[in-house]
């Protein structure tokens, strides 16, 4: 078990405050990504994701506004790209139902270099 954070990006949201609670009651350090965060982490401002990394083993991610929305497979690529100058050694990635651009964030994801896992929910209480 590492004792570097976890960044839960998107960790003040519906589904990522979930994981970063869940984490959190088993002991596991947890770095909240948010605008709200210290450091700060925001979607909009590729500047605050390498700080956001620093000396973080995994991250969770959740892409705001959604994984469909155009302009997300160029916004996931550069953010594994900074995850792996930062040393993060697995990334999970929330997806959706498959839409062709979600699918795209996939492949990326899969082809980081680092350990993966792609959660595919098709509802909100999965």
């Amino acid at each position: 078990m590492s004792e570097r954070p976890t960044l839960v990006i998107g960790g003040t949201g519906k589904t990522a405050r979930r994981v970063a609670a869940r984490l959190a009651a088993r002991g596991l350090p947890v770095r909240i990504g948010a605008r709200s965060a210290s450091p700060s982490f925001d979607w909009a401002n590729p500047a605050t994701w390498r700080p956001a990394f620093a000396g973080v083993d995994a991250a969770y991610i959740t892409y705001y506004p959604d994984l469909a929305a155009t302009g997300a497979p160029a916004a996931i690529e550069a953010l594994t790209a900074a995850a792996a100058k930062s040393g993060v050694r697995r990334l999970v990635l929330l997806s959706g139902r498959g839409e062709p651009e979600a699918q795209r964030c996939e492949e990326i994801v899969r082809g980081s270099g680092a350990d993966w896992t792609i959660v595919r929910a098709s509802w909100f209480a999965q």
